[in-house]
């Protein structure tokens, strides 16, 4: 392929077509197609409605990615430019779909090049998504993993989260800043948690006390062995990998002979009205999967 064919596959609005052997070929000519895909994160950063009116643009996602695999540090102040200006409320990440929740963390712990300053600038400031900010907090989980960031250091930035950083009424923050502490072992932390919790100051949908004295009695090795290796945490490594296993790149088979049929559906009463037309349920592909997941319907039951 020429660099404007790998270009013109990545930047597609099929997002149900994985681009496989685009990538393969990005990858490969790294040197050569990574100023086109810093001017794409630098576009959408420029102007984040622009994905939102284009939902069914890929090459966002397929860039993002790419440059955390390359380890290019010179995305990592527009990735943090775009995703600090969305809006407080979750629909304001319908753009990305699950980019925040599952992997936003791990890209930017890839590109940051232990640069620290824009990842707590994101954690800290109040009127960022809260998503975005507790993607943020991962991506120090990640360094810390990979050891390119000090259980002390971690701690450290931690205890003055607690202490001084986050407002007693973020509890949302507050709770995932607990999880993160428990999967390193809250040894170090577990007085001020321990205070956290009996203010009421952490949010207990997401975690609750008993979590915290349950981690506090483990085995202090075997709980950081376990962070080690947690594939959830982790750099980009291989966008392929990362990307491939999407529910959406993956249609289902057509029926067989062998496919059991399904129940047959009650017998309807025609002296009703009825209302329901198979047309008329639409779900977006950025809208919560109908099937319960929690995830959004265009990285699960798609096809």
């Amino acid at each position: 392929m020429t660099l404007d064919e790998i270009l013109t596959h990545l930047e597609t609005t099929d997002y149900a077509t994985f681009q496989r052997d685009a990538l393969q070929e990005a990858v490969e000519r790294q040197q050569e197609i990574t100023p086109a895909l810093l001017a794409i994160i630098e576009r959408v950063a420029n102007d984040p409605l622009w994905l939102e009116e284009n939902p069914d643009y890929m090459g966002f996602t397929y860039a993002l990615y790419l440059l955390a695999q390359f380890r290019e540090i010179r995305a990592y102040p527009l990735i943090v430019k775009y995703f600090s200006q969305l809006g407080t409320e979750l629909e304001s990440l319908d753009a990305t779909g699950d980019l925040v929740t599952e992997d936003l963390g791990s890209i930017l712990a890839s590109v940051c090049g232990n640069d620290l300053s824009l990842i707590k600038q994101l954690i800290e400031n109040p009127a960022i998504n809260e998503y975005v900010r507790s993607a943020a907090l991962r991506s120090l989980m990640v360094l810390y993993k990979h050891d390119l960031l000090t259980r002390a250091e971690l701690i450290t930035y931690f205890k003055f989260l607690l202490e001084s950083k986050l407002d007693k009424q973020e509890q949302f923050m507050r709770a995932n800043l607990t999880c993160c502490c428990l999967d390193i072992h809250p040894d170090e932390l577990y007085e001020e948690l321990t205070d956290c919790f009996n203010q009421g100051y952490i949010d207990l949908d997401i975690v609750d006390k008993g979590s915290l004295i349950q981690y506090n009695e483990k085995d202090k090795e075997q709980v950081i062995a376990a962070l080690k290796t947690n594939k959830y945490i982790q750099l980009i490594e291989n966008v392929i990998e990362e990307m491939e296993w999407w529910a959406c790149f993956q249609p289902k088979p057509a029926p067989t002979r062998s496919t059991p049929l399904p129940a047959p559906s009650p017998r309807p009463d025609y002296h009703k009205p009825t209302n329901y037309h198979a047309t008329e349920t639409k779900v977006g592909r950025n809208d919560p999967c109908p099937c319960g997941s929690g995830k959004k319907y265009k990285k699960c039951c798609l096809h």
